[in-house]
């Protein structure tokens, strides 16, 4: 058996075990819909309306993770941006000696004319 599908077969068997602790903790509710009490919703009816309640958090909770996962990235790279930024700001006093030296260089060259 590979990796994979030792995973999926993990990951049935997890679901599975899943949904029959959420289909054995279900109660009964009581709803009133357009002035008439529904009293049992419970069964397939119940599960199933449980299970969407769950994958619809679970969706609600993977996106508001993964929406602030990038913004953490957007602002963590604006620092780093301004971190480098000011280093190199901080720098330029250190070129001032090459440019000196580049400076005296360019005058003390003479262009041949032909």
């Amino acid at each position: 058996m590979t990796t994979k599908n030792r995973n999926i077969l993990i990951a049935i068997i997890l679901l599975a075990v899943f949904a029959m602790i959420a289909s054995l903790t279900m109660g009964h509710s009581h709803l009133v819909i357009g002035g008439e009490e529904i009293d049992d919703i419970g069964g397939v009816t119940g599960f199933v309306i449980a299970m969407g309640c769950v994958f619809f958090g679970i969706f609600v909770a993977l996106s508001v993770t993964g929406f602030v996962l990038a913004v953490l990235g957007l602002v963590l790279v604006v620092v780093l941006g301004a971190v480098l930024g000011s280093v190199a700001i901080a720098m330029l006093p250190l070129l001032i000696p090459f440019l000196i030296l580049y400076a005296l260089i360019s005058l003390f060259r003479t262009k041949k004319t032909s």
